[in-house]
């Protein structure tokens, strides 16, 4: 364990530099500002499920752009008021998955949402992208920092806590935000964003010092800027300058909310120098659970499940 020991200590003292450029303040201001001039919209419909003890209910809300993001809202019949609730954001290329899954939260009263990015799952998207056509999510207008997919996809789910906030059975000072992988990049970024969740359980996340993780990873969504830079060297400089506004080393400073992180040492998707440097500048009240002999799979484990039961009831 000493190499293990040292390695921790190693990643434990590094702190990334900022690459954020003078103007990432005022560009997330204006963005949240242009957000907000769009209608919430809000819908929902109550849906039949076999497990008759939850209400289902399909929910729409408009995200950037006016897009229609689509997600599922699911709480207990047997409590109605109060109710914490958990805002859940996926993987990369995945989706929301079933509603059986979240039973463990929802026997406990947790009221859960659980969103689908656009373009993934069942959320449309009706984007225009003007560059990065390589088959990925992670390049598709990565030469406009407005245009680029990351950018709406933040915004899309920072007004998953506005849906959240129109319901009059939760209490707006009980809400968590968890993910994993790119749900866990997504949570702290949105946190960033918006400082009303208590509570971020970020897992593995990506969008973690992109600079580095884009040179050391071997897997994952990554890979296709590496391919789309391979391609298109000229536009290196200009990728990179718009990937700080979406990099997690940029936005941890702002996180006011309390956060636990995962970090697997064994993780080719998201490289754990990577999230450590990300753990290392977020100034509130925060921990990490390390696997050393884990890879991206690690927040699946059962003792991390069980771990992430205890953590969130006990600080929610």
């Amino acid at each position: 364990m000493r190499q293990v020991r040292e390695l921790i200590e190693e990643y434990s003292d590094y702190k990334p530099i900022l690459s954020a450029r003078h103007d990432f303040h005022s560009f997330w201001s204006h963005a949240l500002q242009e957000l907000d001039r769009i209608e919430l919209n809000e819908k929902a419909e109550i849906i039949d499920y076999p497990i008759k003890q939850i209400q289902c209910e399909k929910v729409t809300y408009r995200g950037a752009y006016g897009t229609p993001i689509k997600g599922v809202f699911l709480k207990p019949k047997r409590r109605e008021q109060n109710l914490k609730c958990l805002i859940f954001f996926h993987g990369y290329n995945s989706s929301k998955g079933s509603i059986a899954q979240y039973m463990q939260w929802l026997i406990q009263d947790y009221a859960v949402l659980a969103v689908d990015y656009r373009g993934m799952g069942e959320t449309g998207d009706d984007s225009c992208y003007g560059s990065g056509t390589l088959g990925s999510w992670a390049t598709q207008g990565l030469l406009d920092k407005k245009e680029y997919y990351y950018y709406k996809v933040y915004l899309d789910c920072k007004r998953a806590i506005d849906y959240c906030l129109t319901r009059p059975e939760i209490n707006p000072h009980k809400i968590c935000l968890i993910g994993s992988s790119l749900g866990g990049g997504i949570a702290l970024a949105v946190a960033a964003l918006d400082s009303r969740p208590q509570l971020v359980v970020a897992d593995v996340p990506n969008m973690c010092d992109l600079e580095l993780a884009i040179q050391i990873k071997t897997e994952g969504s990554l890979v296709f800027i590496e391919n789309y830079l391979a391609r298109y060297p000229q536009y290196t400089e200009k990728v990179f300058e718009n990937l700080s506004y979406f990099d997690n080393v940029n936005f941890a400073s702002n996180i006011k909310s309390q956060v636990r992180l995962s970090v697997a040492l064994k993780d080719a998707v998201c490289p754990p120098k990577t999230i450590f440097g990300v753990y290392n500048l977020i100034p509130s009240e925060k921990t990490i659970e390390i696997y050393p002999f884990s890879t991206h799979n690690a927040p699946g484990s059962q003792e991390h499940i069980d771990k992430t039961l205890h953590y969130i009831n006990t600080n929610l």
